[in-house]
């Protein structure tokens, strides 16, 4: 039932999701008609302990699953005021955001980031995260002092699959066939053309092969523990020096410490190698707070994506002026 679950809503989401994917990288230039920034929060930055923003990090491997988030959900614990929560029939575009910084401002750390919705603000349409796990105090202190993130301390487990990837897309594509046939059994049903019990359709009479849940996905044991079980496949070498990137608008702030909302670039690529691998589920344990299980419990959008050696730069933030 889960795998049948799977891949139903991967074929019913795929159209959504590559509609706003492609808008997601679009932002509009800054012209004369457009407000400056009224200040730029690294500037007040200088004299502390941490290095003021732009963040380059060399050779970062991410894994991105992107899923759906109830519209309920998403506006639990994003912010209401200065932002619009993006959704489509009850649903905003979220996700599980993994990556493995090799090298970074304040060294290296992993790094485990809950997209609760995708929000806008004027024509600037990004990711709101509601909730960041990093494994070094010193990107605690830096993402929320430099770049206004709710970045928390705590453990992240990177796990190897226990089944290849050629069987998980057989789990997947056997999911999906038998969504297909369940269809065409209840339209059979529907017309009259078979009777349960008389008429068996040709469906019913397929000897279906039951399968262990899968034990690749996201295990959130707390709020602050989280293990990736099914990071593996990375290829060796960093960021080529050319090739193409975008930059995405990203949203941070309001946090007690900075109830302000903040605005910054976000630049990847280029990239080693970007690669489609089998969707991930997202499992929690009774530890973990109401609000972020609520999140996390959409069904995945599409398979999971993963970029190889990439370069990321994380731009200056600005208070968005209101």
């Amino acid at each position: 039932m889960h795998s049948r679950h799977s891949g139903w809503m991967i074929l019913r989401h795929t159209c959504f999701l590559a509609t706003l994917c492609s808008i997601v990288a679009w932002a509009p230039p800054q012209t004369a008609h457009q407000p400056r920034p009224c200040r730029l929060r690294a500037a007040q930055l200088d004299a502390d302990a941490y290095p003021p923003a732009p963040w380059s990090f060399s050779n970062a491997r991410v894994m991105y699953q992107p899923t759906l988030v109830r519209t309920s959900a998403a506006r639990a614990v994003t912010p209401r005021e200065g932002l619009m929560l993006l959704s489509f029939f009850g649903y905003t575009l979220g996700g599980v955001f993994v990556v493995d910084w090799t090298e970074s401002p304040v060294g290296p750390y992993r790094e485990v980031a809950v997209l609760s919705g995708l929000v806008a603000r004027g024509l600037s349409i990004g990711a709101w995260a509601s909730h960041i796990v990093v494994t070094a105090p010193a990107s605690v202190g830096g993402g929320r002092a430099v770049f206004g993130l709710p970045t928390v301390l705590g453990s992240v487990d990177f796990k190897a699959a226990e089944e290849s990837d050629g069987e998980a897309w057989r789990r997947e594509l056997s999911g999906v066939r038998d969504l297909l046939e369940d269809i065409a059994v209840a339209f059979k049903v529907g017309i009259g053309a078979a009777q349960p019990g008389i008429a068996e359709p040709a469906e019913r009479l397929r000897r279906r092969v039951e399968r262990a849940p899968t034990t690749r996905g996201f295990d959130f044991a707390s709020d602050t523990d989280v293990a990736i079980n099914g990071w593996g496949g990375w290829r060796e070498g960093g960021a080529p020096d050319d090739g193409p990137s975008i930059s995405l608008p990203s949203f941070s702030g309001r946090l007690e410490e900075f109830p302000e909302l903040l605005r910054y670039p976000l630049k990847l690529g280029p990239a080693g190698r970007v690669a489609l691998r089998p969707s991930m589920p997202t499992r929690v344990a009774g530890a973990v707070d109401d609000d972020l299980a609520a999140v996390l419990d959409g069904p995945r959008a599409c398979p999971c994506i993963q970029v190889d050696g990439v370069f990321v730069e994380a731009g200056r933030p600005e208070v968005v002026c209101d």
